[in-house]
């Protein structure tokens, strides 16, 4: 296939640089990938659960003062706030805080002021699997997610419009492709 030369530079360059920055970031999901595809390795690994009760000051308990006490507990440094999940009854308010690898959840009884706080650490891979599936990470995560999807995507076309210029690889690139899109469609049909 006849590829115009200033393409080819272009997309040379391109392949260049986007495989630079790509570096670590297909690293990460290469191994994070295979961790979630094999989770009995770390069924030995067990959650760190910290558990605490501590009295709230009775005037943040009124639904009235419920932004001042979760400023209060932000302030006591129990959770970042980014990604709370607040439920209220007559009787109870229940916070949960849910990050990559780790949950948070405080139980207020709404009429004594008792807060019951759990605080569970999944652990270091429990972590990074949630990192690499984009779970309880928040906004910048997602952006890196998404930019991360678009640089591989940019990193594949311009290797494809590279082989393609290559004569002596256009056969094993097309045997390449089609055992490819076979191995999808057979298990998109059969699975």
């Amino acid at each position: 296939m006849r590829i115009n030369k200033s393409f080819l530079n272009y997309s040379r360059v391109i392949h260049v640089y986007v495989s630079m920055a790509l570096l670590t970031l297909m690293v990460f999901f290469s191994i994070t990938g295979v961790t979630l595809n094999h989770p009995e390795w770390f069924a030995d690994n067990e959650a760190y659960v910290d558990e605490l009760e501590l009295q709230l000051p009775r005037s943040l308990l009124g639904v009235e003062h419920q932004g001042e006490l979760i400023k209060y507990l932000h302030q006591q440094s129990w959770f970042n706030g980014k990604r709370l999940t607040l439920e209220r009854d007559e009787y109870e308010l229940f916070i949960s805080d849910k990050g990559p690898g780790a949950h948070l959840a405080i139980t207020v009884d709404l009429e004594s002021g008792d807060a019951f706080i759990e605080k569970t650490n999944y652990g270091m891979w429990a972590k990074l699997n949630d990192l690499h599936k984009g779970r309880n990470s928040g906004a910048v995560w997602r952006l890196v997610i998404d930019v991360s999807a678009i640089l591989m995507i940019l990193f594949s076309v311009t290797g494809l419009v590279l082989a393609l210029a290559q004569r002596r690889v256009n056969k094993t690139l097309a045997l390449s492709l089609v055992t490819t899109l076979g191995v999808f469609f057979c298990y998109l049909f059969y699975v």
